[in-house]
């Protein structure tokens, strides 16, 4: 069952990959970035965690939080030394995807397919290389990724379910929902 813009976000109790206890209850009263990736090897989710690890530091001032998941094993993530460096925040492995069949999170060849027509897989390769990602041969392939913009109040604000594999919201987006301006950007009258 899909979530939509409004609805409550669904609490959940787990572990990230540190053995740390997350219970996503324990945010309220902050904004919340959840964000539903693939595997550690996919290069369309790594290039997105690499984006919001670009912007972290901006990001923790604002006071939000991002938790991290992937379907691919703890050990598996613990092993990727990219992933270490999402630190602060939480990263969690969900190999069984309870939190993923929570949240809506579907499995789709067709949209899995629409991929090769609407993005470059080498060039998703190429962007994430220097990352040296380990490869998981347990991973589902037609994972579709979906994010969440939580409000301090619990509510989800947008829920985005990915179109095809390389499908997140922008950077853009989450800055703006944690209240970084762009002082670059055009205002629309």
């Amino acid at each position: 069952m899909k979530l939509f813009n409004g609805s409550k976000a669904i609490d959940f109790i787990t572990t990230d990959i540190n053995g740390k206890t997350v219970k996503l209850s324990d945010y309220k009263g902050k904004k919340i970035i959840l964000s539903f990736f693939r595997n550690v090897n996919c290069p369309y989710c790594n290039r997105q965690v690499h984006q919001l690890i670009t912007s972290s530091k901006r990001i923790k001032e604002t006071g939000a939080e991002i938790i991290f998941f992937f379907e691919s094993s703890a050990d598996k993530l613990t092993s990727s030394t990219f992933h270490q460096g999402i630190s602060p925040w939480p990263l969690i492995s969900d190999s069984e995807k309870v939190i993923y069949q929570k949240y809506g999170i579907e499995k789709s060849t067709l949209k899995m397919m629409k991929t090769m027509f609407v993005s470059s897989l080498g060039k998703a390769k190429k962007d994430t290389e220097a990352h040296n990602l380990p490869e998981d041969k347990e991973a589902t392939l037609n994972l579709i990724p979906a994010d969440f913009l939580i409000d301090e109040n619990f509510n989800i604000v947008k829920a985005h379910y990915g179109k095809h594999l390389d499908d997140h919201l922008t950077i853009d987006e989450i800055k703006e929902f944690v209240g970084i301006v762009n002082p670059f950007k055009k205002k629309t009258a």
